[in-house]
């Protein structure tokens, strides 16, 4: 099995190192690895390189683009998702690609640990696990970016990342899982857990971070379905 790991990447070069560092003590050491520069104005290239990744530049910024393109370039046979902020454990590859030694399985997610953080931090940790293990076995796969995983054969049969005839700029990794499960089977990997920065979820901003995404789980799980 071939596999590769595709990072989104924009303005990142301050954390995007740890996130390739920790890449380079995987326990799985033969994969190809791509970063995806997304319209940076900063040395995100320049430090993807540093490290010996595929640099793939995208003159126009958005997430769902340059996942899409990142997987549409990839030659592996299971293609795994993380983020610049992310730190994947040693055995993150191990434990994400397991599943696809098994027939009909055409992705898999893990959850994530948010790092630090304040309150709203510490909530997530604590309660976002449960609530994948939940959405799952009501067939709503709360996939992150960060960690997951999907057999490059159904990426393509589903037309990846394109939603309706555009990238999404948000939550594309749930439409994509959406998409997935109706040409296979998604396995949710509980004890797979990779830790991600919780910069995001600070002070006010946070609040509104949550709410937003809170509404992106309403609209895409019980108010319509993801077309292709």
């Amino acid at each position: 099995m071939k596999i590769s790991v595709v990072i989104p990447a924009r303005n990142e070069e301050e954390i995007l190192p740890r996130c390739l560092e920790a890449l380079q003590r995987q326990r799985v050491d033969d994969f190809e690895l791509i970063v995806v520069d997304s319209a940076s104005a900063d040395r995100t290239g320049a430090v993807a390189r540093r490290f010996g990744a595929r640099l793939i530049r995208v003159a126009e910024p958005g997430v769902g683009l340059a996942r899409h393109i990142g997987f549409s370039a990839a030659t592996g046979d299971v293609i795994l998702s993380t983020d610049a902020d992310a730190v994947p454990p040693p055995d993150w590859i191990e434990r994400l690609t397991a599943p696809f030694f098994a027939p009909g399985v055409v992705g898999a997610y893990g959850t994530i640990l948010l790092m630090q953080g304040r309150w709203l931090a510490d909530f997530g940790r604590s309660f976002f696990p449960w609530f994948q293990r939940i959405n799952h076995h009501l067939g709503r796969p709360m996939v992150c970016g960060p960690n997951f995983a999907v057999r490059a054969e159904a990426f393509r049969e589903v037309g990846g990342f394109l939603v309706d005839g555009a990238y999404p700029r948000e939550a594309e990794d749930v439409q994509l899982a959406l998409k997935l499960r109706r040409v296979g089977r998604l396995v949710f990997l509980p004890r797979a857990a990779v830790p991600v920065s919780a910069r995001r979820l600070t002070g006010k901003e946070g609040l509104r971070y949550a709410s937003h995404h809170a509404g992106n789980y309403l609209r895409l799980f019980w108010l319509r379905n993801v077309k292709g």
